[in-house]
């Protein structure tokens, strides 16, 4: 739904140049002068991978599925640096590729959750998305301040409801699901046609603050009769492979749909975006790239494999 304002995004290449050049150092590094297709070169490889932040599960079936390609079909290039990151390159867009990225919008009342832990980046994303949803659709955009923990976040996601002309609900209520319960009141009654809720940071192994996005979930599924459009889990990607256990803490908690990885600009670690959708069988959304507005950019499988190995 974001390519007819494809240009005004960022250029991906550009933002991951960081990561980029970490994952082909690494791998000029592990694999030498000699590079010949046998076991060695396949373990060296691996251990590339693993060195440039994608797990050891996600860079098994990379490699696995370049044996597989290796000994089916014939390739005229020589077994070279450029030759092994073409091969990852492939691979890795398909595996990207088997999950829808695109923002599932309806004609009926939608609801987006956002979730993440402390300082990912939750209410700067929300308020970039109401902005690109306002620029391409007529649609009637409600953000909704259910972070009653930080005065800062309710503050700041009045300013970008300002900016992207959204209507703004907050509440005194302190129970953040009573606040979600009566923001999505207030949506129904004025027939809003996109509800975006932000919500407080939490950590993973905190069970009562866990629990409490389990709830606003329930009352979503309450007054709507359906689960959120679209559940997204913001993770900060200069925590590179340790935020892959926040993605199964909440995987368990609550269902989401995809992720937002937020400062891939500023890290060498992007190649664990890769580990998030394969091995948790999630779609990657969006990624951001640094502080603008046009950071915020919409996933693009190829774009993001092309960035990283070419």
């Amino acid at each position: 739904m974001f390519k007819k304002i494809k240009s005004f995004f960022s250029s991906v290449k550009q933002k991951l140049v960081k990561s980029s050049t970490n994952i082909k150092q690494t791998v000029s590094v592990v694999l030498g002068d000699k590079i010949e297709i046998d076991e060695e070169s396949y373990e060296k490889i691996t251990d590339a991978l693993i060195l440039s932040d994608i797990s050891i599960q996600t860079s098994e079936k990379l490699i696995k599925k370049i044996k597989d390609r290796l000994k089916s079909e014939k390739f005229d290039s020589d077994s070279s640096e450029e030759f092994f990151l073409t091969l990852i390159n492939d691979e890795v867009t398909k595996i990207l590729e088997m999950r829808d990225s695109e923002l599932l919008l309806k004609d009926e009342l939608n609801v987006i959750l956002f979730s993440g832990v402390n300082g990912s980046g939750k209410t700067t994303s929300i308020g970039k998305l109401s902005l690109l949803l306002s620029k391409i659709t007529n649609k009637k955009i409600m953000l909704v301040a259910a972070d009653t923990f930080r005065a800062a976040a309710v503050d700041q996601l009045r300013i970008w409801s300002e900016r992207s002309n959204s209507i703004f609900f907050s509440s005194d209520q302190k129970d953040p699901a009573s606040v979600v319960f009566s923001a999505l009141d207030f949506a129904i009654d004025k027939k809003v046609d996109i509800v975006i809720i932000d919500t407080a940071g939490r950590l993973s192994n905190n069970s009562d603050l866990m629990s409490q996005i389990s709830k606003i979930e329930k009352i979503i599924i309450s007054k709507t009769n359906k689960p959120p459009t679209e559940s997204l889990l913001v993770l900060d990607g200069t925590s590179g492979q340790n935020s892959l256990s926040q993605v199964k803490k909440f995987q368990e908690t609550i269902g989401l749909t995809g992720v937002v990885i937020t400062k891939l600009d500023s890290t060498s670690k992007a190649g664990f975006a890769i580990s998030v959708s394969n091995d948790y069988d999630l779609p990657i959304k969006f990624i951001g790239v640094g502080e603008k507005i046009e950071d915020m950019i919409p996933f693009d499988a190829k774009e993001f494999g092309d960035a990283l190995f070419k």
